[in-house]
């Protein structure tokens, strides 16, 4: 097994919901999808292993049950459908998130400084007592302006906050 020969942290992935709610009801998530993440977790439970689970869209509905089956990362806590503030409040003494920073819009539209601005922000409402490994909410594609990105890793870089 991959635990054996050293991994620590297993990524379970799949898309659970769309920016405005989960796909299926959170009933039926429980009964189909549940059981099974809850399988794969327990099967290396007590090996020092975290589990980062990579899900676009609103699934709020659904941390708790992530949590109780021992979830450690959620990624990426897409801010134009899920408040980063709001999950940090409720969940953050359980979870790390991992994310958080708006691709749709800050990275994609804004200016170098609005990329900043909103890494500060970041920082200051969901970094305390760590938790928090700030990110882009996905991939950096094409379209997004080097600026805007060069202005994220040199703020991070030089930030003095150890956020995770």
């Amino acid at each position: 097994m991959y635990t054996d020969a050293g991994v620590d942290m297993i990524e379970l992935l799949g898309d659970l919901g769309s920016e405005i709610s989960l796909f299926l009801s959170p009933a039926l998530w429980r009964e189909i999808f549940k059981p099974g993440m809850k399988a794969v977790i327990d099967s290396v439970k007590g090996k020092n292993v975290k589990f980062f689970l990579h899900t676009d869209g609103n699934i709020q509905e659904i941390i708790p049950d992530l949590i109780e089956i021992g979830l450690n990362i959620l990624n990426p806590i897409q801010p134009e459908c899920i408040d980063p503030v709001v999950i940090k409040k409720l969940f953050g003494d359980k979870l790390t998130l991992h994310g958080s920073m708006s691709l749709q819009k800050t990275f994609s539209f804004g200016k170098p400084e609005d990329v900043v601005k909103e890494a500060q922000d970041r920082i200051e409402k969901c970094g305390y007592n760590g938790g928090l490994i700030l990110a882009p909410s996905n991939a950096l594609t094409e379209n997004i302006p080097i600026d805007n990105i060069i202005a994220f890793y040199d703020y991070v870089r030089q930030s003095e906050s150890r956020v995770i």
